[in-house]
């Protein structure tokens, strides 16, 4: 191992400038198209009433997601370096507020997102064994640890690996779309293509849209690693505006392939939408073990791509604060070995909590003896429900803040070049700003009880922020 000096937070790592656009776009394709695709889009035309007002709905979630992409790609070409919003919210309210962000992201939000990943693998690896009791708990941890030993080889290991799942992934989704789109559809009962008959219930797209916006989420991870990226002032605005266009694209014709061959109750009564279609247009049984295979690639992507930024996340916190120095430790392969680790242990360890239902069990009986509240895990459908619930709120909290934070660094830094500008400002950041309160109010009303369980993380963060010094830094 070798030790090197602090690195302020607009300077370089070790790994600096080794990311080319389409690593980039890479990274970005492989964090957002997760699972989702293959899981939401019954709930989200079902609650809809109408295909023409699903389709809809993702509309307006890609232009949304478009939105946030904007304010990010300014925020990152005007302070590149190691962190996002660790870098945004440090300058816009001061370095306790980027440390507690970045204490929230390593504890909470980031082993969440992990931990959410790792069950779905999970769940649709173990369908392929033959004695599934027990297997999902030890399958979740291994994907984690796996990931992360894979990452630890090398900066391009990683790079490569990274790289490789996505492609997987594109290439097994334009199949998807071959079948969906190209080929002839079989006939279909007519009730198939019948949509609800009712007024379109404007109240009930809440719950469509927060799914279709999380469909999209992850891609603000990629502006962690503005500081790994060539030519980023120029580059990262262009990789967040083209990834996110091609993952919108995607979607939309993903959901116009399951329409067309299922029709609209077909896909409203879909459990798998995506092994539906190429079942019924090739007429393959082994549809649905083929998609199982695309959904744990999708997933190991997803974990793959977040250890990637995470890591970069934890350098960059390493750097500034000294009681965790060692997060800044870069191996002679340009990997911040001790940021990996973390991320990886930490994710292991609230799968261990969170995800198994010992974990779960025992957690119930601290509360109990504490006279605690205790979440009604019954409400959620999953292993996946529980990360998601738990982690969501925060996330929400501090996305909402960096669209703050580019409106005051405006106002503070006036005299900074700006390589890029958010279009419609001041329009376009308030749109983000109340679209990320809309999200914080959806997912604490579904959170409950458990948004209440992080709160002693929160307040051990906050207690930290409040001691800790980190040194000044100079432009």
């Amino acid at each position: 191992m070798q030790t090197p000096p602090p690195l302020p937070l607009n300077e370089s790592s070790p790994s600096r400038h080794q990311l080319g656009l389409w690593d980039v776009i890479s990274l970005l394709i492989g964090i957002v198209v997760g699972v989702s695709i293959f899981r939401v889009p019954p709930l989200v035309f079902d609650r809809a009433g109408s295909p023409e007002m699903g389709l809809i709905v993702w509309g307006v979630g890609a232009f949304l997601a478009l939105i946030g992409a904007m304010c990010y790609a300014e925020l990152a070409a005007t302070y590149p370096g190691f962190g996002a919003e660790y870098i945004y919210l440090g300058r816009a309210f001061g370095r306790p507020m980027s440390f507690l962000f970045g204490w929230m992201q390593t504890f909470i939000i980031l082993p969440g997102s992990v931990g959410a990943m790792a069950f779905v693998f999970a769940t649709y690896a173990s369908q392929f064994l033959p004695d599934r009791s027990g297997t999902q708990d030890a399958l979740a941890g291994g994907a984690i640890a796996l990931l992360c030993l894979l990452h630890l080889i090398g900066f391009q290991s990683g790079r490569r690996v990274q790289n490789l799942l996505t492609t997987i992934k594109v290439i097994a989704l334009f199949g998807i779309l071959v079948c969906g789109l190209i080929l002839p559809v079989p006939e279909r009962p007519a009730e198939a293509n019948q949509a609800v008959q009712e007024a379109v219930n404007w109240t009930q797209l809440g719950l469509p849209l927060v799914l279709v916006l999380y469909s999209y989420g992850g891609w603000s991870d990629v502006a962690v690693v503005t500081a790994d990226v060539r030519d980023c002032q120029r580059n990262m605005p262009r990789a967040l505006a083209i990834g996110l266009g091609l993952t919108a694209a995607l979607y939309l014709l993903l959901n116009l392939a399951y329409l067309r061959v299922l029709g609209y109750s077909g896909v409203c009564q879909s459990e798998a939408p995506a092994a539906d279609v190429v079942e019924r247009t090739l007429r393959l049984p082994a549809a649905t073990g083929l998609m199982r295979v695309v959904v744990m690639i999708s997933a190991l992507g997803a974990i793959h791509g977040m250890i990637f930024s995470g890591s970069r996340l934890l350098a960059a916190i390493g750097a500034d604060f000294p009681i965790f120095r060692r997060w800044n430790i870069w191996n002679r392969n340009h990997v911040p070995f001790w940021s990996v680790s973390t991320v990886g242990g930490v994710s292991i360890l609230m799968t261990a909590i969170l995800g198994t239902v010992s974990g779960r069990t025992r957690l119930q009986t601290l509360l109990t003896w504490l006279h605690l509240p205790v979440p009604d895990w019954s409400q959620f459908g999953g292993s996946f429900d529980v990360f998601v619930a738990a982690s969501a709120p925060y996330f929400w909290i501090f996305f909402g803040m960096s669209g703050i934070a580019l409106i005051r660094l405006r106002s503070r830094d006036r005299d900074r070049s700006r390589p890029f500008k958010v279009p419609g400002y001041p329009l376009t950041p308030l749109l983000f700003i109340l679209t990320s309160a809309f999200m914080l109010w959806s997912s604490l009303k579904y959170a409950g009880w458990l948004t209440l369980m992080m709160l002693p993380v929160l307040g051990l963060g906050i207690l930290l922020a409040a001691i800790q010094r980190a040194p000044e830094k100079s432009e």
